[in-house]
């Protein structure tokens, strides 16, 4: 006999996520999975220290979220009412809503308090079955509330045990107090902000969102560029409402991910799907919360075989859920994605974009041993109740 800590058992069946992997229980050894399998083969071979039934309930990988704003210190739940009496962002811009009422915010929240609202951020996140997700600042825009947001994301990981991948979003927006020499702020950003990130060990990726009103495709290419030589991984906003050439730029540096792309053109998707590589960050709720009837081209990318997630793109601006489970409910609405191409998308495809794809999002032996039990008849559940 082997002998395991764990043996989970009694699930209706145990989606792993690698082809030729089944069962309905698995063993957990030193909190990596050991074995996958029937459960009576698994007893016959192996003594556990605890176990644990399931009672008939879908067992999937933990949940991974790949794109999220997790550091703000208020939301801005008025621009919710303004945006129901037709405003659209520039005009909630000029009352004083939108990202720069976020940065105002952070700016002003201290330190401890911050914290204390990232904790309750990455709690709902644990909820609702996230084990893990990359978390963005992006809400500073400043040397000192930059550095602040990238310290409370590593605080806040530590003591809820969120696994986090943490990226640098100081190219967010231009800083209010730089519009009018938005170069000045990227020379700051490439000289100050990025070496500083980096030398304090607070970042693993870089991202910029290139769109009209934030970055252009020249400023994006010099930050990322920059951020790749200090050894950044890159992750991209591109395509969301307009296209700018930011798909290409993302395969051309070899980012990680773009994200958003309702935009996206047949220029972006042949260069995704000749990659292969940079994944497709899909965030369906998004344009649900925006009201907007555009959606990422998800079924074409799929075809091509890009590579993909979906998130929620947790934010108090464009998307206030933390749930993956309603981000998979509004891809299978609005993209027209399968129960498995979803739960695929809130997994293994989440953990590969954040180079996490050997330990995270899928059930196998090797695996972390971090899982979600649904209390769902099947997979094909996944995603149709929702709320």
């Amino acid at each position: 006999m082997k002998h395991g800590d764990l043996l989970v058992f009694g699930a209706s069946s145990v989606v792993t996520q690698v082809d030729g992997v089944a069962g309905d229980s698995l063993v957990v050894v030193d909190g990596k999975i050991a074995a996958v399998g029937q459960e009576r083969d698994l007893r016959a071979q192996w003594s556990v220290k605890k176990e644990q039934d399931l009672s008939g309930k879908l067992l999937v990988p933990g949940f991974v979220d790949a794109h999220t704003h997790p550091v703000f210190a208020q939301g801005r739940a008025e621009e919710f009412d303004w945006r129901a009496q037709g405003m659209d962002y520039l005009e909630i811009a000029k009352k004083g809503g939108g990202i720069y009422s976020s940065v105002r915010a952070v700016r002003e929240c201290e330190e401890s308090a911050l914290l204390e609202k990232v904790i309750l951020h990455f709690e709902w996140m644990q909820e609702k079955g996230t084990v893990a997700c990359e978390a963005k600042s992006g809400y500073g825009l400043s040397l000192d509330a930059e550095l602040k947001s990238l310290r409370v994301i590593a605080q806040a990981s530590a003591k809820t045990g969120m696994e986090v991948a943490p990226t640098f979003l100081g190219a967010h927006m231009i800083a209010e107090e730089f519009r009018d020499r938005p170069e000045a702020y990227v020379d700051l950003l490439c000289e100050e902000m990025l070496p500083a990130v980096v030398e304090e060990g607070l970042a693993v990726a870089a991202d910029v969102f290139i769109e009209e009103g934030a970055f252009s495709l020249a400023q994006g290419r010099r930050y990322l560029e920059c951020a790749k030589d200090l050894g950044l991984a890159l992750r991209i906003h591109a395509d969301q409402f307009n296209e700018l050439g930011g798909v290409q730029l993302a395969v051309e540096l070899g980012a990680q991910s773009v994200d958003h792309l309702e935009a996206l053109s047949d220029a972006g998707l042949e260069a995704l799907a000749m990659s292969r590589k940079t994944h497709a960050g899909l965030l369906p709720a998004v344009p649900h919360f925006l009201r907007q009837s555009m959606n990422a081209p998800a079924r074409k990318l799929l075809d091509a075989e890009v590579p993909y997630f979906i998130a929620t793109d947790f934010n108090p601006g464009s998307c206030y859920t933390a749930s993956l489970p309603e981000a998979a409910h509004f891809a299978r609405v609005r993209m027209n994605l399968t129960a498995a191409e979803a739960l695929w998308g809130v997994t293994a495809g989440a953990a590969d974009s954040l180079g996490l794809g050997g330990r995270l999002g899928r059930l196998a032996p090797g695996f972390d041993a971090k899982w979600v039990a649904l209390d769902i008849p099947d997979l094909h559940y996944f995603g149709y109740r929702f709320g």
